[in-house]
């Protein structure tokens, strides 16, 4: 595949997410397809913060490692990720950066070009994607055209215009020998201009704008990353959308505030990491003992306790498809990419309606941060499945909300909204609602209850199987899809690779019927343990032949994917 990836580097607070966003929407804009992933500490200011930004002109879904072009704010970033540049590759930095380097691919740009009102290191970013702007042969208007759309009306003027001119006087820097021109050029969108009906989004943009478009009406959540951007998305949104959305004190309380909101009558969820999904453990099974529909949003990061808080990882599978005491039916689903981020987001709101159950959205920090260009979402493609509701009666009277039903999910109302007296209890109930531990009434609940785990197990898709036929299969989910499938391309797709995005219930027929006939089953996830694989041999019996795990923190890149495929060579684990 075609494509030129740059990284951008240096310490929190020197302007490292704000140039990646700069060059991500101007790419976009000429036409580019662009892939943007973050590798941040968790600090407000210091350490070493990267970004890349990866463009061409097909669609792209995974980072890559090896950079392009490296523009470095600081001279530790020189240090730290010179040693990732193509051997054709160009880095820039400011003259005090590069120290006593003599690397040939080191281009310095010298402090006093540009405007004096445009000295030192916060400029330095503005700088060094003029220079890089202009060894791609685009002109520097394109470039400043980006720097004033985004930054007027939240930089003073006179900032404004000293970064403006600084770009006009940093490109006319380059010499003719480090212009070069992409070897390929975008393709041309389906309507209009080079970039019309094409978006940038982040993995976790995309889940906010599959809940609005679902119709939530609620959400809430407490901050904590990776989901704080959902909070902080559908803060700004919600009351142009009719969303009710609540920084809560605690993840407890965010995940009651949903159920609360459910058990009133509208679509509701919450968001955290597993760190916070561990806290909401007792209101996870208070939704599922009331058979109140809710969605949780679960944004993977390293544990346990707070593990590494800026880190990714796919180690909440199983904890998910156990979370709370006693048994009781739930659904866990992930997205493979950033349309199944919108999609399938939307999805969940169906799901947790149709069968009054919580479902659990699951992500990972490194999908969830992630921004690539998509082709406008399709609105028409998202459908609203509210459920079972008991028709209204002609006067008040009490409501089964319980009733013993052949599929599990047994007809509910909105208190107060309609002629049912609706009943709800945290303990085991009748029909009605009422506590009692009669043991004959356990089990009928019990068993209803749990009906629906084969109910949805059989609305659910199997896992998707792409280039079939080959005699070893690849199992993944969430964000080792991509890098997975680029990598199996670049191999000469010598591998299946099966997609799972519903996770639990799982229907075994279903799931031994897409893995029939492969010599390997090999699980690729970003956790020690292969929890895919563990469910997949506690729930279809089947037995997995190697486990390739990454679990340092840092995102899968395509060159990760490819070293993890080539430990297969020869039988090797």
């Amino acid at each position: 595949m075609n494509h030129i990836n740059v990284v951008i580097a240096g310490a929190a607070g020197q302007g490292v997410q704000s140039a990646g966003d700069i060059l991500g929407k101007t790419l976009l804009r000429l036409g580019y397809q662009v892939f943007i992933a973050q590798d941040y500490q968790s600090r407000v200011r210091g350490g070493h913060n990267f970004i890349s930004v990866r463009f061409s002109d097909e669609p792209l879904a995974a980072p890559v490692r090896r950079a392009d072009y490296l523009l470095a704010l600081n001279e530790e970033s020189v240090g730290l990720r010179l040693g990732e540049l193509a051997p054709e590759g160009l880095a820039f930095c400011l003259e005090a950066a590069k120290g006593s380097r003599t690397d040939q691919r080191l281009r310095a740009l010298p402090d006093s070009v540009g405007p004096e009102a445009a000295r030192g290191e916060k400029f330095a970013a503005v700088k060094l994607l003029s220079m890089l702007f202009a060894g791609l042969g685009f002109k520097p208007e394109v470039l400043a055209g980006s720097v004033k759309k985004i930054f007027e009306g939240r930089l003073k003027p006179e900032l404004l215009r000293a970064n403006l001119d600084a770009v006009a006087a940093v490109a006319a820097f380059i010499e003719a020998k480090d212009v070069r021109a992409p070897a390929f050029q975008p393709k041309a969108a389906a309507r209009g201009g080079p970039s019309a009906g094409r978006l940038l989004v982040s993995g976790n943009d995309a889940v906010s704008l599959g809940m609005a478009a679902a119709g939530a009406g609620v959400y809430a959540g407490y901050p904590m990353t990776p989901s704080t951007s959902i909070l902080n998305t559908l803060g700004t949104a919600g009351p142009r959308l009719g969303i009710a959305v609540e920084q809560a004190e605690d993840e407890i309380a965010a995940l009651n505030i949903a159920i609360g909101g459910s058990y009133a009558g509208v679509r509701s969820a919450c968001g955290s990491s597993g760190a916070g999904l561990s806290l909401m453990a007792e209101s996870i099974g208070l939704a599922g003992i009331t058979e109140t529909p809710v969605v949780i949003y679960d944004g993977q990061r390293a544990g346990p306790a707070i593990g590494m808080a800026t880190r990714t990882e796919q180690s909440d599978l199983l904890p998910l498809v156990h979370s709370s005491h006693g048994e009781f039916p739930r659904a866990v689903i992930s997205p493979a990419d950033h349309y199944d981020s919108f999609y399938l987001a939307a999805e969940a709101f169906n799901i947790a309606d149709a069968w009054q159950v919580p479902v659990f959205f699951v992500n990972d920090l490194g999908q969830a941060g992630s921004e690539r260009s998509v082709e406008e979402y399709d609105l028409s493609r998202v459908r609203v499945d509210r459920g079972l509701f008991a028709p209204e009666p002609a006067g008040t009277a009490m409501l089964a909300r319980y009733a013993v039903t052949e599929s599990g999910v047994s007809p509910r109302a909105v208190p107060a909204l309609s002629n049912w007296l609706v009943s709800c209890d945290s303990h085991e109930h009748d029909e009605n609602g009422r506590l009692t531990d009669d043991k004959d009434n356990r089990v009928r609940q019990q068993a209803k209850r749990m009906r629906k785990l084969a109910g949805m197990a059989a609305s659910f898709p199997g896992p998707e199987i792409l280039n079939p036929g080959k005699p070893d299969c690849l199992l993944a989910w969430g964000s080792t899809v991509g890098p997975l499938l680029e990598a199996v391309n670049m191999r000469g797709a010598a591998f299946s690779v099966a997609v799972f995005r519903y996770l639990f219930p799982l229907d075994p027929e279903k799931v031994r019927r897409a893995l029939a006939g492969f010599s390997r089953l090999i699980t690729v996830e970003q956790n020690y343990t292969g929890q895919l694989g563990k469910l997949l041999a506690m729930d279809c019996g089947l037995r997995m032949h190697s486990h390739l795990g990454k679990y340092d923190g840092r995102n899968l890149t395509v060159e990760d994917a490819l070293e993890l495929l080539g430990s297969l060579e020869g039988g090797k684990p």
